[in-house]
C-alpha cells in the first residue's frame, strides 16, 4: 500500500465519524452536550445508530434546541433511531415536540405515565402534557425495569422507571452493599425526578450507567441491601449533581473511573456530591460541562476538564466520551482538546 494510500485510509477510518456516518471506528461515541444545567447527550453507535437522551429546556430563542440541532448535524444525523425521555422535568422533556419537528425519531422512550405528585411544579406537568399530546400516534415504548431497548451492538438495560427498580440483580451483580445506611431514606416528592429511566449501557466490556434526575430513594431501592448493578466505567452524575441525588449507596457501590456532571453555572456541582464521587474507591476524574460559581475553587474539576468556564458569551462546548469495547474508553473537552484515556 502505498503512502497517500495509508493516509487515505486512515482519514477515512478515523476522522470522518466527525461529520459522517460512513465510518470504520468501532467506538460507541457519547456527546453530553451543555444545556446549562438541563440534560442532552447524543449517542451514536459503531453501526450508524443513534439517541438522544434529553432535550434541554426551552426557551423563547431557542438556545438548546439549536444546540442540539447543531451537535446531531455536526456529527451526520438526519433522523434518530430512539429519542429517549428519562422524565417529563421541562429542562429534559420540553423541547422534545421542537428538535423531534425538524430531525424525527424513528421511536420514542419514556416511562409511561406522568408520576401521581400533587407537588408537580406547573411548568413541568405543562411540559409533560406536551410530550405526551406530541407523541400520541407515534412509535413510543414506555419501558419497565428489566427490559432492553434494541440498540444495535449495545446492551441497553432499563434499571429504573416510574418509581419502579429492577427486581433481580444483573449477571455477576448482587453482592452485599456495604454503603448502605441502616434505614431507607423517606420518599421524597420533587416533580417527576423520581420517576426517571436509569440505563446501563454495555458495549463490549464498557459499562455506563446514566439515571436521569433518579432521587437518593430510589437510589436505595435500587442498590440497597445487595448492589443489583455491579461497577461501570463511566457514570453520569444524577440530576446536574443536587444533592438530593448521588448517594454514597449509589456510587461508591458502583465504582466508576469517571464521572461526568451536566450542571450548569449555578445549578448543581454541589460540594457533598463532589465529595461523594471524589472519596468512590477508584475515581480517577471527574469533568463538568461548566465551572459552578457555587462550588467554588475547593470543588470544581480542574480547568482542563471543564467545558465552559463561564456563562458569559458561552460556546455551549460538549465533552465527548469515545468507548472501546476492551473497556477502554477516551473523554475529550471540546473547549481545549484536552482529552484522557482509561485503560481497561
Amino acid at each position: 500500500m502505498s503512502a497517500q494510500s495509508v493516509v487515505r485510509f486512515l482519514f477515512l477510518t478515523l476522522w470522518l465519524p466527525l461529520g459522517s456516518h460512513l465510518w470504520a471506528a468501532d467506538t460507541l461515541d457519547i456527546y453530553v452536550l451543555d444545556v446549562e444545567g438541563g440534560k442532552a447527550m447524543l449517542v451514536l453507535t459503531p453501526s450508524g445508530q443513534s439517541m438522544l437522551l434529553d432535550g434541554g429546556m426551552p426557551t423563547q430563542d431557542n438556545r438548546d434546541v439549536n444546540r442540539v440541532l447543531r451537535a446531531a448535524k455536526a456529527v451526520g444525523v438526519k433522523e434518530f433511531d430512539y429519542i429517549l425521555i428519562t422524565h417529563y422535568d421541562v429542562d429534559h422533556a420540553g423541547n422534545i415536540p421542537a428538535i423531534a419537528a425538524q430531525i424525527p425519531a424513528k421511536a420514542f422512550v419514556d416511562h409511561g405515565p406522568i408520576v401521581n405528585n400533587p407537588k408537580i411544579a406547573p411548568m413541568n406537568r405543562r411540559a409533560a402534557d406536551a410530550y405526551l399530546a406530541f407523541v400520541a400516534g407515534q412509535k413510543r415504548m414506555s419501558v419497565k425495569p428489566g427490559e432492553t431497548i434494541p440498540l444495535k451492538g449495545v446492551k441497553i438495560t432499563v434499571l429504573t422507571s416510574n418509581e419502579q427498580v429492577l427486581s433481580k440483580p444483573l449477571k455477576g451483580a448482587g453482592k452485599p452493599n456495604d454503603a448502605c445506611p441502616a434505614s431507607k431514606p423517606d420518599p421524597l416528592e420533587m416533580d417527576d425526578n423520581s420517576g426517571s429511566i436509569g440505563t446501563l449501557w454495555e458495549f463490549g466490556k464498557f459499562r455506563m450507567a446514566d439515571f436521569g434526575d433518579l432521587l437518593q430513594w430510589v437510589e436505595f431501592n435500587l442498590m440497597c441491601p445487595n448492589n443489583r448493578v455491579g461497577v461501570v466505567e463511566l457514570f453520569m452524575v444524577n440530576h446536574h449533581g443536587l444533592a438530593v441525588s448521588n448517594s454514597i449507596e449509589l456510587v461508591h457501590a458502583l465504582h466508576p473511573k469517571v464521572a461526568i456532571m451536566n450542571n450548569g453555572e449555578r445549578k448543581g456541582a454541589a460540594p457533598d456530591v463532589t465529595k461523594t464521587l471524589r472519596s468512590s474507591p477508584g475515581l480517577q476524574d471527574i469533568w463538568q460541562l461548566h465551572y459552578s460559581v457555587s462550588a467554588g475553587k475547593d470543588f470544581n474539576a480542574p480547568e482542563d476538564y471543564i467545558a465552559n468556564l463561564k456563562q458569559q458569551d458561552c460556546q455551549a462546548n460538549w465533552i465527548k466520551v469515545s468507548a472501546r469495547r476492551d473497556g477502554s474508553f477516551t473523554v475529550t473537552n471540546t473547549r481545549n482538546n484536552f482529552s484522557r484515556t482509561y485503560q481497561p
